[in-house]
């Protein structure tokens, strides 16, 4: 459980830094669209997170081919990252009326927060982040105290709560 809280917690921090690239390139400065206060998106976090726990526990136990488990990986990154889309979207507009980004101009949208062809290139970058970057993730979180996995968490968890209790 440990080694989860500390992905969340990085990878949110990691699409933090996603998110002002993107924001670069396509607003020309870094725009801060931050929901929390610390530099983390859980938007990012969570989606990834979630994939490699059913990576983990059920991909890599049931399905046989090396093939097969990265074509159920892909579908589950996709799948995770329009549940985390869905939930951060309609979740924030329930609380505070914002609509934190809106997919409406894309022509296969239906949704404003989640749409096929950007929910799946986010997915895809799931996939690829899973396979690429997560095994040095994995290894760094064996290297981490646990008391700075233990500590960045609390600071996450807090913010997270700070920010509930500043919406209400």
């Amino acid at each position: 459980m440990k080694r989860y809280l500390y992905y969340l917690v990085l990878y949110s921090i990691l699409g933090f830094i996603l998110e002002r690239v993107i924001n670069l390139f396509a607003f020309g400065y870094p725009l801060d669209n931050s929901v929390l206060v610390g530099p983390w998106q859980p938007l990012y976090g969570s989606g990834i997170v979630l994939a490699i726990v059913i990576y983990e526990q059920l991909i890599k136990r049931v399905i046989p081919t090396h093939f097969l488990k990265l074509i159920a990986l892909l579908i589950v990154a996709i799948i995770t990252t329009a549940l985390s889309e869905a939930f951060t979207g309609y979740g924030n507009e329930i609380l505070t009326g914002d609509i934190l980004w809106n997919y409406n101009a894309f022509f296969t949208c239906q949704s404003p927060f989640v749409c096929l062809l950007p929910t799946t290139l986010f997915g895809f970058g799931s996939f690829l982040t899973i396979l690429l970057l997560h095994p040095f993730i994995a290894s760094l979180y064996r290297l981490t105290p646990k008391y700075i996995t233990y500590l960045a968490f609390l600071l996450f968890f807090v913010d997270s709560v700070y920010t509930i209790i500043r919406i209400i």
